[in-house]
């Protein structure tokens, strides 16, 4: 019983380690464009109409908001992956655009995107894309700039700003573009016209912008439906922070109300499952008080449920509250599971 002991409590310090921050999970659905986008660096296409516009740019090591601010746009199609960015530069009279060759590091030391997409969404295998004021391109797999792929780039400089466009290929990346796909992404900037160089990004990473397991999460023609059935996904890694899901009002709510909705069904599983257990358990007491138990976890569920089918409107803290708590409700149950398990393999030698 030490030993069973003890090797819960490693797995429980395990995952508590990975649990570590509870930075925003951004989650971008991503339209599908009617057309090819024109790479022109302009924002222009009517392709954009139909994509959220994001911000809320960080530090990259820290959780606090910079100025200036940096927006971000998606849409895709069956060859490409599009980005257009809009980077607010009130020092624009102190930007000299300069063109760097291919994979050229050189490109990081000016005023530069960096786009980081990881097509499997396995926190993995994921690419590097930097595009510089000047539209030079560097990338690379991970860290290997001896992989490229046929990016196309352009930008547009103004007064105040500078925009970006870029077309990643799906091919290129080795994967199809299919509707309700997740694919892992970051968008970066590297900032040098405010006379200190400033490091931002969209997703908060925690060390540096190599860090698959803190990137976005852009999902490719979802429905509510879809992003509700993501939790999961979504959470790899133990990840603890609000799910933040973007698009219009009416499109969010439903989406929070379908992560609680499949939140309660997977808790109810494993109550199914412990009530088959007590089934099977021989002693009175012990039946009785996992009844209660069980009771009171359904009661506490069915709360949840009911706030999932309603139409009411509530903040996203709320959502994640109830998801937060399920996600709790879970591991309660499967700890008591686990035990009810143990007893009765004991019982039997």
């Amino acid at each position: 019983m030490r030993t069973i002991a003890a090797a819960a409590l490693c797995i429980a310090l395990a995952s508590a380690a990975l649990a570590m921050d509870e930075y925003a999970i951004k989650v971008y659905p991503c339209a599908r464009a009617p057309q090819a986008v024109t790479i022109d660096g302009a924002l222009s296409d009517a392709a954009w109409d139909a994509a959220p516009v994001v911000s809320g740019f960080t530090r990259y090591n820290k959780p606090e908001l910079v100025e200036p601010q940096t927006e971000l746009m998606l849409v895709y199609d069956d060859t490409f992956l599009y980005f257009g960015v809009l980077c607010h530069e009130p020092n624009m009279d102190k930007v000299t655009p300069v063109h760097q060759p291919r994979d050229s590091g050189a490109i990081f030391h000016g005023e530069t995107i960096e786009i980081f997409v990881d097509p499997n969404h396995d926190q993995s295998t994921y690419h590097q894309f930097g595009i510089n004021i000047a539209a030079s391109v560097y990338d690379s797999a991970r860290s290997d700039p001896s992989w490229s792929a046929d990016v196309r780039a352009a930008t547009e400089l103004s007064d105040d700003a500078w925009t970006l466009e870029v077309a990643i290929p799906w091919a290129d990346m080795g994967v199809s573009a299919e509707p309700g796909m997740v694919v892992g992404v970051n968008v970066c900037r590297d900032r040098y016209a405010g006379g200190n160089k400033q490091w931002m990004n969209w997703s908060q990473t925690a060390a540096n912008f190599h860090d698959p397991q803190r990137f976005g999460h852009v999902v490719l023609s979802p429905t509510p439906a879809i992003i509700g059935g993501l939790e999961a996904e979504l959470r790899k890694g133990e990840r603890r922070g609000l799910i933040a899901v973007y698009g219009p009002d009416r499109f969010v709510q439903a989406s929070y109300r379908g992560l609680v909705a499949s939140a309660v069904a997977r808790a109810e599983r494993l109550l199914d499952d412990l009530e088959a257990a007590g089934e099977r358990e021989a002693d009175p007491a012990t039946k009785q008080e996992l009844d209660r138990r069980i009771a009171e976890y359904r009661g506490e569920l069915a709360g949840f449920g009911s706030a999932a089918a309603a139409e009411a409107a509530l903040p996203p803290e709320r959502w994640h509250e109830m998801t937060m708590r399920i996600g709790q409700l879970r591991g309660e149950l499967h700890r008591i599971l686990w035990e009810a398990r143990l007893a009765a393999l004991l019982s039997g030698i």
